[in-house]
């Protein structure tokens, strides 16, 4: 099959909304809590003119650009990666791709090698013109565990990549082509002549080049006169680092800044109703689960799994903590995956009293429940562990809080020393196949729940490694929804949807599937 798409289509455009804003993700939020601590608080922007307002685009970040390397996800990285870099392909919000430095591609009959045809006069910042060996250099970078690179377990989607010409990549795949979609999406591609300059210079192939840097303070692109594609319409983006929300609203009302790509939902809130615009940059690109250790008791016992899913009012999670836009989770695929969800997505039911007969049934009453949670830095998970506590409380469980910081938490979920947890996952709008890759609370290996099942982990590689959807697929996706329903190890609540807040001139605002942004087709009025 060969797939052959005009570059830049519409990707995913901002969806205004009143109430439908909340921080960016917990995957995030070690690093704005390490910047929040690290740079200056009290950082004072003066507005501009009005012409240099129409040409430069100030941008306000709660946490500082620790790296420019795009391997490494964080908040600095997701505004600065489609400045910088291009990817592969991108992936449309209805999962489609499109092409990017891949103008065509092409699977082989059996799904097992897929050949990349590059674009000709794509260039890296500094002229040099980019190949396909840039292209096989930057999967084996993410590729090296060293690195720690996010994408690392989709990189193990590939088995050999092969280089016949500076055009042309070959790569010999063992996975789901939508997983592979996932991949060429979040592949940025990397100079390979300058490997030490990765984290420091940021040179790509980007519409923008980094034109300077001051950690803690500010970074400024510029338009990079030579892309090869389109040029942007904004000629300059300034990232001021505002590590106090309160200061970027501030800012943002006092047209000291045009884009904030994080804001919380009391502050969409407060902004309801003004000239400022507000939005959903994503639904589904994170999600609230409990995640429950199924080697601690009372919690080995699968009926008292069972009663922690049906104490919990999801759909109170969702409008109290998600908020509009919020989707109501059961199963953790996403809303446009109802073959994979098999007919089960609303399979889960709120009946406290159900609950508090397992509890009473299988001895538990009184038992305590240790709730591990990381509020200190993200709020809303916090909050969550407070409706689990209350929700636990009402089945007969003693239910207490341990709130940690977000490096503490990370400490002890990796090492399974917890009984139940407030927490969320990322990678929730990307494709089922790739979601069992990439989020640890569903690896069917090595999980940090203690899960232990052959059947499941047999199914999530038949899922996996498939190539293209079949009966032994679809038979695969129902053994694992039903498994994660009966054996009640992770709990998916809802969605955790990422907002934003920008200048009432700023349009043609874009935004990745993830809801990182994207600047290209943006314009100040």
């Amino acid at each position: 099959m060969t797939i052959v798409l005009l570059r830049r289509p519409a990707r995913k455009a901002p969806q205004k909304s009143e109430s439908s804003h909340m921080s960016f993700a917990n995957l995030f939020r070690s690093a704005i809590v390490v910047a929040a601590c690290a740079a200056s608080a009290g950082l004072l922007i003066h507005p501009t003119n009005a012409h240099a307002a129409a040409s430069v685009l100030r941008v306000g970040l709660q946490a500082d650009i620790s790296s420019f390397d795009p391997t490494r996800l964080n908040l600095g990285t997701a505004v600065t990666n489609g400045l910088l870099f291009n990817t592969l392909i991108y992936l449309d919000e209805k999962g489609t791709p499109h092409a990017e430095l891949a103008k065509s591609w092409t699977f082989s009959p059996d799904g097992k090698t897929l050949t990349l045809n590059l674009v000709d006069n794509a260039t890296f910042a500094d002229g040099r013109k980019m190949t396909s060996k840039d292209v096989a250099f930057s999967l084996d970078y993410a590729g090296t565990p060293a690195v720690g690179a996010n994408i690392l377990p989709f990189t193990k989607l590939v088995e050999k990549v092969e280089t016949p010409d500076d055009r042309t990549v070959v790569l010999h795949v063992n996975g789901s082509q939508r997983a592979l979609y996932d991949l060429l999406d979040l592949l940025y591609v990397l100079d390979s002549e300058h490997p030490k300059d990765i984290h420091t210079k940021g040179t790509g192939t980007g519409p923008y080049k980094l034109a300077s840097y001051e950690p803690g303070q500010s970074a400024t692109f510029v338009r990079n006169e030579n892309y090869w594609g389109e040029k942007p319409a904004i000629p300059r983006i300034e990232v001021k680092v505002l590590p106090d929300a309160q200061s970027a609203i501030a800012q943002l009302r006092a047209g000291a800044i045009d884009f904030l790509p994080s804001i919380s939902r009391q502050d969409s809130q407060q902004l309801a109703g003004s000239t400022f615009k507000t939005g959903i940059a994503s639904a589904e690109a994170y999600a609230f689960d409990v995640g429950i250790n199924v080697a601690k008791p009372p919690f080995d016992n699968p009926e008292v799994r069972k009663a922690i899913s049906l104490s919990l009012d999801r759909q109170r999670i969702a409008t109290e903590i998600g908020g509009d836009g919020s989707i109501v989770k059961c199963l953790p695929w996403t809303v446009r995956d109802t073959a994979e969800s098999a007919g089960l997505q609303d399979s889960c039911k709120y009946d406290p009293t159900a609950a508090k007969a397992l509890i009473d049934k299988a001895g538990a009453n009184g038992a305590t429940a240790e709730i591990l949670s990381s509020g200190q830095s993200a709020p809303e998970l916090g909050t969550l562990a407070q409706i689990m506590q209350s929700s636990f409380a009402q089945i007969g469980l003693n239910a207490k809080i341990t709130d940690l910081s977000g490096t503490a938490f990370v400490a002890q979920f990796r090492k399974s020393q917890f009984q139940l947890t407030s927490h969320s996952y990322g990678r929730a709008g990307r494709s089922p196949a790739a979601l069992l890759l990439s989020a640890v609370v569903f690896w069917s290996n090595g999980n940090v729940m203690g899960v232990k099942s052959t059947s499941y982990a047999d199914d999530v590689k038949t899922v996996v490694s498939s190539p293209v959807a079949n009966a032994d697929t679809a038979a695969a996706w129902k053994r694992i929804d039903e498994f994660m329903l009966s054996d009640n190890w992770v709990l998916p609540l809802a969605t955790q949807p990422l907002r934003w807040a920008s200048s009432p001139k700023l349009d043609g605002l874009q935004f990745t599937l993830d809801g990182s942004p994207v600047f290209d087709k943006a314009i100040l009025n």
